[in-house]
């Protein structure tokens, strides 16, 4: 009776921490600047991304704020990524083969800022998608808060795997401390980053982080231990992005790539919380399976309602930070299960140094 008050206690107590780690979503204010005074370049580093290049480039010919200048750094692409990017018109930039100790999107990224002329330097991941005002919003911003900002975007699946990735959106946002009550902001978002670019320089840029294999989170440690401020928030469909329409294969590998390493990078006190999160997340649904077979009617009861409460709680959670559809958050047990396998490969394979392929790489995790 004791062991089943204290399990009962810690799946309530996870399940309250929802309204911890996720008490406000910063989301991207909508005001847009229709007066724009600063030369904004957008860095796109891209490789194999000949899926999601029209996309992007196409909302950026579109947008009510044109940018200075698109630079597609083409990164070793073995697809069709450089004729596609010249097909729209924009530099396409092809960097020598990456120095030894580099990650290859670090290595892009500094290779096109490094050839970017704009006072401004916008980081934007290929599978980003902005509606026509969305260049305008980010820059509204930046001028508002005078400072470097990143922004994680509103999540857009299409397929059904897609949905599988409702946790690890989730666990984005928590492990950045960006929607806690007082955020602490741990790291940026590595879709979306705009910041100056003098202060990019004077940072060293991603040079100075060119083997982290989370390099997002790596940049905001860099902007924290120089004192230079950055403010984190969250995208909506004005900003969003779908993540990995390649197959489940490239979901399981691109998670696999990073979970591990990010969660490594969290302090303590986060880590805790969200452990705690994950453990309720996992323990209700399966003490709700085991109850049932053993047909106790009263652990049935008190974990039935505790999974009311969890479908509550996520449907609350998923719409700030995706289109997840409510059958995905009845049965979140499915993702859930799913963040738990990845996160236990990519931990594994870490602590064994073994390599992860990722877009025709060999990436080991553990960096």
């Amino acid at each position: 009776m004791i062991l089943f008050v204290v399990e009962l206690v810690l799946a309530l107590a996870g399940l309250l921490m929802s309204f911890a780690l996720f008490y406000r979503f910063p989301m991207l204010p909508r005001e847009a600047n229709a007066a724009v005074s600063a030369r904004v370049s957008v860095v796109i580093p891209a490789r194999n991304e000949q899926g999601n290049l029209p996309r992007v480039l196409s909302a950026l010919k579109n947008q009510s704020t044109v940018p200075f200048e698109i630079l597609v750094v083409d990164d070793a692409s073995t697809d069709q990524t450089a004729e596609i990017a010249r097909s729209f018109g924009v530099r396409v930039l092809t960097p020598p083969d990456k120095p030894e100790g580099w990650m290859g999107k670090s290595w892009a990224c500094q290779f096109g800022a490094e050839h970017a002329s704009g006072e401004l330097l916008l980081f934007l991941d290929a599978d980003v998608d902005l509606a026509p005002d969305g260049l305008s919003r980010l820059i509204a911003a930046y001028e508002r808060e005078r400072c470097a900002l990143s922004v994680q975007p509103y999540h857009l699946p299409k397929r059904p795997y897609e949905q599988l990735s409702l946790f690890f959106n989730l666990v984005q946002i928590a492990a950045n401390g960006a929607a806690l009550r007082k955020p602490v902001s741990l790291g940026l978002y590595g879709p979306v980053i705009l910041i100056q670019r003098d202060e990019y320089s004077s940072l060293g840029g991603h040079e100075r982080i060119k083997d982290s294999i989370v390099e997002d989170m790596a940049l905001g440690e860099l902007l924290q231990k120089n004192n230079v401020p950055y403010r984190l928030f969250t995208g909506d469909c004005g900003l969003s992005f779908r993540m990995y329409p390649e197959g489940l294969k490239s979901l399981f590998q691109g998670w696999t790539k990073n979970l591990a390493a990010g969660a490594s990078k969290m302090p303590l006190s986060l880590l805790l919380m969200v452990l705690l999160w994950i453990t309720s997340a996992i323990s209700v649904p399966l003490h709700l399976i085991l109850f049932s077979l053993a047909g106790n009617a009263f652990g049935v009861l008190a974990y039935g309602l505790l999974y009311v409460g969890w479908v509550a709680a996520l449907l609350f959670t998923a719409r700030r930070v995706g289109r997840f559809s409510k059958i995905t958050i009845a049965l979140f047990p499915v993702p859930i299960a799913t963040f738990l396998t990845v996160f236990a490969v990519s931990l594994i394979k870490r602590i064994f140094g073994w390599k992860v392929i990722w877009k025709g790489r060999a990436i080991r995790p553990d960096r």
